[in-house]
């Protein structure tokens, strides 16, 4: 039988430690490239549209509901979760796509910053669970929220996020980064984005965008060219809009510079 010294086990053990800590994945402030600038409690600039600013007045003067715009506003004033302010809670139905948030204004090229935070199932006020939601950029494009699910849930820090999972345009470009942070913590998106090329109603060159998800740049001046949502790309300028899946999804600090020319 083979006998091992207090030595070995020692440096077996303090590999195995050195080895976890290889394995896990790190927080964004603490990755490559982190832009505390682009992360949450960005400010909005002098001459941003505040979307929403913690009152439902700012909900009723920027926003209606999809797809029926003469639908009442569903969605809630909340307390945050962590600490002083309000936020707006996604709320009116269990199915997608049935009682979505969309700006009044259409934009085609613009810089926004969107905050929202993950709490799992509605009403409990417990972060755990599964989270879905979106952020569409023209109404078209979909930049998802999404909580893992699976044996993701098991290491999301490390999770290698598809086409449907957070910060991807869903079902088109999946992020270049992973810049998790747990449900019950706030994220955000900054993003600037770049309507499609047209020639009347013939597109000559796909949109584009650049996203940075909790201070981390996920897409680069990327191509983006697929609508979710059974939406169809047109011409036509699109409001910025926020999903309702069914669960408990917070938004605060909602904001947008109109770059269109």
């Amino acid at each position: 039988m083979r006998t091992f010294t207090a030595g070995f086990i020692l440096s077996f053990f303090a590999f195995l430690a050195m080895a976890g800590f290889l394995h896990a994945g790190k927080k964004p402030e603490e990755q490559k490239g982190y832009d505390k600038s682009k992360d949450v409690g960005l400010k909005a600039p002098k001459g941003a549209e505040v979307l929403f600013d913690g009152t439902m007045e700012s909900v009723r003067k920027n926003w209606v509901m999809w797809p029926k715009k003469d639908m009442d506003v569903t969605w809630k004033i909340m307390d945050d979760p962590t600490g002083k302010g309000k936020t707006l809670m996604t709320a009116g139905g269990k199915r997608w796509g049935t009682h979505d948030l969309v700006t009044k204004k259409k934009y085609s090229d613009y810089q926004g910053h969107v905050e929202f935070i993950m709490m799992g199932a509605r009403g409990d006020e417990k972060p755990d669970g599964y989270t879905n939601s979106g952020v569409y950029m023209q109404n078209r494009y979909e930049i998802q929220i999404e909580s893992p699910k699976g044996k993701n849930v098991k290491d999301p820090y490390n999770w290698k996020i598809g086409p449907h999972g957070i910060a991807a345009f869903c079902m088109d470009r999946v992020p270049d980064r992973n810049a998790w942070r747990p449900n019950g913590q706030w994220h955000a998106f900054h993003f600037i984005f770049k309507d499609a090329k047209w020639d009347g109603d013939k597109k000559t060159a796909n949109a584009r965008a650049t996203v940075w998800w909790n201070g981390i740049k996920v897409h680069d001046d990327a191509e983006v060219k697929h609508a979710n949502g059974g939406i169809k790309v047109t011409s036509a300028p699109g409001g910025l809009k926020l999903q309702e899946h069914g669960q408990d999804v917070r938004y605060r600090n909602v904001w947008i510079i109109d770059q269109s020319k």
